[in-house]
């Protein structure tokens, strides 16, 4: 390997390095069992950012194109292939601006990237340039999460009963999930066909927004100080819409759901911005921000 982190006499600790590619190109690393980008093999290294680096990277080179992707990748994972270096350009693009990151280190792994390092695939339009501080990448690496779709909420199955009901449907579902502020994961407006049981189990507390049938709106702060009023367990009723999110300030939160008749993608059904509107119009701005605005979809 040509350099080391010692050449440039510097010690970057970012727990994340972030890599933009199109959903296409990772769907072929996922069937290949490693993402390789052309980089690699005409340069000797994959180009990757840090959280500040990525937006500005996305607009010098990756200005039109479509259905771009961030992968998430964990520092740490990547051991001595990743080196944090001065920037180099691609010979195809134009240089990076100059601002005050051009004489910053740029991190370039100088191997194909193993899929395990790949905590998150995210969107880029959700990623806010908040770097993802250590206590994040390790629940991210403990619980290798998953992307919801519709809500793009970090979560993973946990327990999906074997017995199953007359309608095929299992007895019961649970699954953690994720909030994080650097990440934008949270959960859009929602409604399901059964009770949901949702528990609170570390981290920063966090809102659950709660549309109820007659019409009148409410909020639950979740979390584990119940000296200042958070709850740690709260049952959102069957055919309450729902969306949750962290306070402001908070970093990350970690938490479960418990369903009984348990998930199946028929008791979903997603909340869209003008229909919410219409009936709770009192409640417009937080509709406006957690309303699911694209197509119709199921989990």
């Amino acid at each position: 390997m040509a350099h080391t982190l010692a050449d440039h006499m510097t010690t970057v600790t970012d727990a994340a390095v972030f890599h933009l590619c199109t959903r296409a190109a990772f769907a072929a690393a996922r069937a290949a069992g490693a993402y390789r980008a052309d980089s690699l093999q005409h340069e000797g290294f994959i180009h990757l950012s840090r959280a500040h680096q990525v937006l500005p990277t996305a607009r010098a080179y990756f200005a039109g194109v479509p259905d771009l992707v961030l992968l998430v990748l964990d520092a740490a994972s990547l051991g001595e292939a990743l080196v944090f270096e001065p920037p180099a350009p691609l010979p195809t693009a134009t240089p990076k601006p100059t601002d005050a990151d051009a004489d910053a280190l740029y991190p370039h792994c100088y191997s194909a990237i193993d899929l395990a390092s790949v905590v998150d695939v995210m969107d880029l339009s959700s990623f806010t340039g908040v770097p993802v501080h250590a206590d994040t990448m390790a629940l991210l690496r403990q619980y290798r999460f998953d992307r919801l779709p519709v809500e793009g909420t970090l979560y993973r199955e946990t327990w999906r009963s074997e017995q199953r009901l007359d309608s095929g449907a299992p007895t019961g579902t649970a699954m953690v999930g994720l909030y994080a502020e650097s990440l934008g994961s949270l959960s859009r407006f929602h409604r399901l066909a059964h009770d949901e049981v949702w528990h609170a189990y570390g981290g920063d507390p966090f809102v659950l927004h709660l549309l109820h049938t007659d019409g009148t709106t409410s909020e639950v702060t979740m979390g584990t100080d119940a000296a200042a009023g958070q709850q740690a367990q709260v049952v959102i009723p069957a055919n309450t819409w729902q969306a949750g999110c962290l306070l402001p300030g908070g970093r990350h939160a970690l938490f479960g759901c418990t369903m009984s008749p348990g998930f199946t993608p028929s008791c979903f059904e997603a909340g869209h911005v003008a229909e919410l509107t219409a009936r709770y119009p009192a409640a417009a701005a937080i509709i406006a921000q957690l309303g699911v605005t694209d197509d119709p979809s199921v989990c």
